[in-house]
């Protein structure tokens, strides 16, 4: 857009989803009360689908316990 200086921040682009889940227990994040499901249900419950596969493989190389609550698993 013409006038405007746009800057794009992206400081997780280059880590991995485990790199990405150990820096935010660094941090103090709960991942609890996070949510990052496309389509939950009724419940709230992450759904299961899309990118569970690389959220609980991230949890799993990243050596910390997944407290997600799944819809489906």
């Amino acid at each position: 857009m013409e006038g405007y200086n746009l800057t794009i921040h992206t400081p997780l682009i280059n880590l991995t989803k485990a790199q990405i889940i150990k820096l935010g227990v660094d941090l103090g994040v709960d991942y609890s009360l996070t949510h990052s499901c496309y389509d939950p249900s009724p419940e709230a419950l992450h759904a299961g689908m899309r990118q569970l596969p690389a959220q609980e493989k991230g949890f799993e190389e990243a050596g910390i316990n997944d407290v997600t609550r799944y819809l489906k698993k």
